[in-house]
């Protein structure tokens, strides 16, 4: 018996046909397959520990013929100039540290400033550190000696940078230490 119907039938089962042969062909042909490998990472700290995420930065800063402040807001991270002292750019950033664990009683090891010193020597400046945390819970206070609850808590460094008239160019860096106590 011979396929019946009509030739534009005839003509559409044998188009199916010749698909189908074809889709079964195809599937003994392997597939490619392209491999890229990714990394992922963690870190594991024990409770009752303090870890920096970001240092302290008051970004690229022009110095004039008067001497001038750059100031890093501790709650909100934004950056303000006075006097002789120009921001050049907008990268600036509070420093950020994490602490987790029970009651905590923040405070800054030794004096409140930092002196930054310039690479290579022949310059120095002082800058006038702030406090301010945020709790698990949300909320920003400016500490102290403060007791916050239990859970994480996010701490954030900013401060007012003092700069000399005509300060000589270069990086300047300094270090500052964060303690916290935990009850």
């Amino acid at each position: 018996m011979g396929i019946r119907g009509t030739n534009q039938q005839r003509a559409a089962l044998r188009r199916l046909a010749i698909a189908a042969a074809a889709a079964g062909a195809l599937a003994c042909i392997p597939a490619h397959a392209a491999n890229q490998t990714g990394t992922a990472t963690t870190v594991i700290v024990r409770p009752n520990s303090l870890v920096k995420v970001d240092d302290l930065d008051f970004g690229t800063i022009a110095s004039g013929p008067t001497a001038g402040t750059v100031t890093v807001n501790a709650v909100t991270g934004a950056r303000s100039t006075t006097g002789g002292a120009t921001a050049v750019g907008a990268v600036s950033q509070r420093a950020t540290f994490q602490g987790t664990g029970g009651i905590l009683l923040i405070t800054v090891i030794g004096d409140t400033s930092v002196t930054l010193t310039r690479a290579g020597g022949g310059g120095t400046m002082t800058a006038s550190l702030v406090r301010a945390a945020t709790t698990s819970g949300g909320g920003v206070a400016l500490l102290g000696g403060t007791l916050l609850p239990s859970g994480v808590q996010t701490y954030y460094v900013g401060g007012t940078l003092n700069v000399g008239a005509n300060q000589a160019p270069g990086d300047y860096s300094g270090t500052f230490q964060l303690t916290v106590n935990y009850l």
